[in-house]
């Protein structure tokens, strides 16, 4: 979610605002110095997505952010030229929706095109998620490795090396997803506090390491020749 920095903004401020660790905030505006904000920046809040909401008759800022357990202030963050005086009926705003539900659905036949688009949801809402390539299968499909964490411990996880464990890359993907809520909503997962892990490991994951057997074995063979002729053979 992106709001938009005012005079006497900063990120500590943002932080306590959304209740969200200032350090991942930090790390989701990596081109951005915190000590140097200017007025019209935007900064992504990481946790939330902004939704819009259509003003009804009796709605107020105030009445708006009671109904959402949100700071008023929030509201006026993610509607820089909104004068909240002269509100109109029918008129769309935009309202901070705090995440507290898995993006990741792994109950499913998970392919490469549904770790992708997921992988792209995640990293929209949460922003200190790096992702780069590792390389290219044989189809010319990109393998993802998605980075988390700011410690000098290292971890690795990967997943789908044989393509009929595809489901090994649901299963990270869904671990990733409990530990990214977890962060940024300050849950423990089991009884275990997270932000001291994310602050003493950095974790990487390559979660389909062989995308091209994934898709053979849920979606057939490749339509590409002479792929699909060495495989049927």
């Amino acid at each position: 979610m992106d709001v938009f920095v005012r005079p006497g903004d900063s990120l500590w401020y943002f932080s306590q605002l959304f209740k969200m660790p200032i350090q991942l905030i930090i790390q989701s505006n990596r081109s951005t110095n915190p000590l140097s904000l200017t007025v019209g920046m935007r900064i992504q809040i990481p946790g939330f997505v902004s939704v819009n909401y259509q003003i009804v008759q009796g709605d107020s800022l105030w009445s708006i952010a009671q109904s959402r357990s949100l700071p008023l202030d929030a509201i006026l963050l993610v509607n820089p030229s909104l004068d909240p005086n002269r509100l109109q009926i029918g008129q769309t705003i935009n309202v901070p929706l705090r995440i507290t539900w898995r993006i990741v659905n792994g109950r499913q036949n998970y392919d490469y095109d549904t770790m992708m688009n997921d992988i792209n949801r995640l990293q929209t809402v949460y922003p200190f998620l790096q992702i780069s390539s590792i390389g290219n299968s044989v189809l010319g499909r990109e393998i993802p490795e998605i980075l988390i964490g700011n410690g000098n411990k290292r971890v690795h996880y990967n997943g789908s090396f044989h393509a009929n464990e595809w489901i090994t890359t649901p299963i990270i993907l869904t671990f990733l997803n409990d530990y990214l809520l977890s962060l940024t909503n300050q849950n423990t997962i089991r009884g275990l506090v997270t932000s001291p892990l994310y602050e003493q490991t950095t974790l990487s994951i390559v979660p389909m390491v062989n995308p091209d057997g994934v898709s053979l074995v849920l979606n057939g063979p490749p339509d590409e020749e002479p792929w699909r002729s060495r495989v049927i053979e």
